[in-house]
């Protein structure tokens, strides 16, 4: 029973880490290199990595939708290609709905690796290419240089929250088991 109990702890623990890392926003610098509109299918299979239809994301009949996209490039040379999709009041409650300024933002930051143009991605999500998801770029602000790296203070605060509270869920916890115990030794009552 005991390793049981280990194994759905640690799949619980998985299961939260990965909610936080897909939910909580995460910054990168990079250099923008492009920035498009395309019509995109979604697959059903990745849906819940989309936008809601209740954001005002309108289909078309074969089921596409027409996206933005900003293509960037990290220091180190790789590329990371982010989609640009207001979230309305849906998950994760980032009530964004100015994706189209965020877009005209990202073009006109648009810059060549000659005169490189560095700027903070801030966003949420995973790319993954198997699945055609991207993350969800939130903001773009401008940085000094290619070795700056912001300070992520939103998903900071929030997981500073969630220890204290799992330090206070623990604690309430072994003071259950001690007084339940304690009971048990003086007899049940």
């Amino acid at each position: 029973m005991y390793y049981v109990r280990v194994v759905i702890g640690v799949l619980f623990g998985v299961l939260v880490f990965s909610f936080l890392d897909y939910t909580l926003p995460s910054r990168e610098t990079v250099r923008v290199s492009n920035t498009y509109n395309r019509l995109t299918a979604i697959p059903t299979s990745a849906s819940i990595f989309w936008a809601a239809d209740s954001t005002g994301t309108v289909e078309n009949a074969q089921g596409q939708r027409d996206v933005r996209f900003i293509d960037t490039v990290r220091p180190n040379g790789r590329v990371r290609v982010y989609r640009n999709e207001d979230t309305g009041w849906v998950w994760p409650p980032y009530f964004k709905y100015d994706s189209a300024n965020l877009q005209a933002e990202a073009t006109n930051l648009q810059s060549t690796n000659q005169q490189p143009i560095w700027v903070t991605m801030t966003s949420y999500g995973w790319r993954m290419p198997w699945l055609s998801t991207y993350p969800n770029a939130i903001s773009i602000n401008t940085v000094a240089g290619p070795d700056e790296r912001p300070t992520n203070w939103p998903a900071m605060l929030v997981c500073a929250v969630l220890l204290v509270l799992l330090a206070l869920i623990w604690r309430m916890w072994a003071q259950f088991r001690q007084r339940g115990l304690s009971r048990m030794n003086r007899g049940g009552a």
